[in-house]
């Protein structure tokens, strides 16, 4: 940029506490001029090749950050004293004197400039031409001039290659799960109007939102009163007249109400099991529980719960009946803002294979949504995925926001105008995301390119009508209320939980999902797992359920299901890649003029899971 002076590049290196001399703040700035781009922007990306090469700074490698770094990272931004690109030389000639197969192979590897002039100077093709070739293409992402149907755009990083196990896959389109009634419906049909808004008047999480700033007595707090709501709460709902403290002795039955604790690092057992007392009730004091006398209990770490029982010594009680939990009340529904029948999509990532950075799947998904035109499709990440083999790696071109840009702006083109309502929700597995931390406040699409450069309206107009919303989040859809989070949360409650004569009656993955509506908390897990970093300050706000959505939405790795559970309609669309294959993703179907009558919610869903 002509305006860049080398005060400004001397400022930017500041901040990162790096001395710059007169010769290196000279040849830094020749950059700048050559690549017409800021000071901020260059000082970005030497930072990311020095942190990368670990190297430091001198003029020696400042002439191999030019030569490997800059001039692929910034190859979209042409230097200034090269020579104009709209004639690309191609051996004999120039783009506009050869053929279109030889323009088809220069697509493949031109700048955005390079492809508006061969897509200016690509001449037309003739019926007698389709009709004699049918490999003949116009369009440099090879879309046939005969169909004006949707066709993804490459977003596949440059040196990655298609998966040969998803690209040979023979089982698309199967239906795993079948749920409701399917008969004479299609999923296909014409986009209704949609209104999306938070369920809670709450304020939202975004970008401005702070954390790792809770201190240890708000988050006692926060935790103590999880336990004085629900406790307070069972005892409403069983009559109890007096809940007693958890450690005093007493030779009569007294009913008790806490928090499930283990008494040591591991795993839960029957041997381990503490109860946490609220200070109201019981001053935080823990007593041992003896479960010898039960013959039926589901328990797990940072449960809240009810139990009657003997406490002779004040060490130990001996647990005689445990009160069932209960899940909160619907909301009410009223048909005013829509009728007939809610079609929703539901995807979960990761959006490509293990074994290479391949976004086929997305692309697929993208293909469905544009054929069958939902009224509404939910994506859930990673969209990149921290436990992608080359995504930990760090080895390449592209940075983990441009990467994520890019899937954006694919599905932000496919669903352009479509009417399908699109809402974007984060995942902790992110590795672009700059927030690590659950609740986790959702995206959002930076103004500015990574090298600095400023995206197009164009570009930003791609995306403006994804709706990016916090993991967890509550929604409220045309009055139906959904809820929602990325976090695998009943993987995380396998691990956690141990059981008794529970054969016959739920199962195991059910009776998961019932503890998440019963507890009233998209994340129950008290200690949570290490690899969720859980703000008690954030989730007293906005990680409980404030009442029973209507649907649930709670992805894992666990086996995908679609479940009436308590009268809610429980999802697991299952993730859209699992390992080098493709994975499967949900259809869910709401008769909206049945929702009024239904006792039960799930009565009126109709769904399935399906592979892509």
């Amino acid at each position: 940029m002509a305006g860049v002076t080398c005060e400004e590049i001397s400022d930017a290196f500041d901040i990162f506490g790096e001395d710059v001399d007169n010769d290196q703040l000279s040849k830094l700035r020749e950059l700048c001029l050559s690549y017409d781009i800021d000071a901020n922007g260059l000082v970005n990306n030497w930072m990311a090749f020095s942190s990368t090469r670990k190297v430091d700074l001198t003029i020696e490698n400042i002439l191999i950050f030019d030569r490997e770094w800059l001039q692929k990272k910034l190859s979209g931004l042409h230097k200034k004293n090269q020579k104009p690109k709209n004639n690309v030389s191609l051996n004999n000639g120039t783009v506009d004197s050869i053929s279109d197969d030889q323009i088809e192979i220069i697509g493949t590897y031109a700048t955005p400039e390079q492809k508006k002039h061969l897509l200016q100077v690509k001449r037309q093709l003739t019926p007698e031409d389709v009709t004699n070739s049918n490999k003949r293409f116009v369009g440099l992402n090879r879309s046939p001039t005969v169909t004006a149907a949707y066709s993804p755009k490459v977003i596949t990083p440059a040196g990655s290659t298609p998966s040969s196990k998803f690209s040979s896959r023979s089982n698309s389109g199967d239906v795993v799960q079948t749920f409701g009634s399917m008969n004479d419906f299609s999923w296909q049909g014409e986009v209704q109007m949609v209104k999306i808004t938070p369920f809670s008047s709450e304020v939202t999480l975004d970008s401005n939102t702070k954390y790792m700033f809770q201190k240890m007595h708000e988050k006692a707090s926060v935790l103590n009163d999880i336990i004085q709501d629900m406790s307070t709460l069972l005892q409403n709902v069983h009559g109890i007249e007096e809940l007693r403290h958890v450690a005093l002795p007493s030779q009569e039955s007294v009913t008790v109400a806490g928090r499930i604790c283990c008494d040591s690092i591991g795993r839960l057992n029957n041997q381990s099991v503490l109860l946490e007392g609220s200070h109201e009730t019981s001053s935080g004091k823990c007593i041992s529980l003896d479960l010898s006398e039960v013959t039926n209990y589901s328990l797990f770490p940072g449960q809240i719960l009810t139990c009657e029982g003997v406490n002779n010594t004040g060490k130990k009680l001996v647990v005689q009946k445990i009160y069932p939990t209960v899940p909160l009340p619907f909301s009410e529904f009223t048909n005013k803002h829509c009728s007939g029948k809610l079609r929703i999509y539901i995807a979960v990532g990761p959006y490509t294979p293990s074994d290479v950075l391949d976004y086929s799947p997305l692309s697929e998904l993208m293909k469905k949504i544009v054929q069958d035109k939902p009224d509404l499709c939910i994506l859930m990440g990673p969209f990149v995925d921290i436990k992608h083999v080359l995504i930990n790696s760090g080895e390449l071109l592209d940075t983990f926001q441009e990467l994520f840009i890019k899937q954006m702006e694919e599905i932000g083109r496919a669903t352009q105008g479509l009417g399908t309502k699109i809402v974007i929700v984060p995942s902790c597995r992110d590795a672009h995301h700059f927030f690590s931390v659950y609740p986790q406040p959702g995206f959002s699409i930076p103004e500015y390119n990574a090298n600095g450069s400023k995206r197009s309206h164009a570009e930003l107009e791609l995306t403006k009508h994804l709706n990016f919303v916090s993991d967890p989040c509550t929604l409220s859809v045309n009055n139906i209320v959904i809820g929602l989070t990325s976090t695998d949360i009943l993987m995380h409650l396998t691990k956690s939980e141990i059981s008794l004569g529970q054969m016959g009656k739920m199962d195991r993955i059910g009776r998961l999902t019932q503890h998440v509506l019963h507890q009233h908390s998209y994340y129950p897990l008290y200690p949570p797992l290490e690899d969720v970093n859980l703000d008690y300050e954030l989730y007293d706000a906005h990680g409980k359920l404030q009442i029973t959505p209507h649907l649930l939405i709670l992805p894992s790795d666990l086996k995908a299901f679609i479940k009436n559970i308590d009268g809610c309609c429980c999802v697991n669309p299952g993730r859209l890649t699992t390992g080098t294959v493709g994975g499967t993703f949900a259809q869910i179907c709401i008769n909206t003029d049945m929702l009024p009558d239904k006792i039960q919610p799930a009565e009126a869903c109709s769904g399935q899971i399906v592979r892509v």
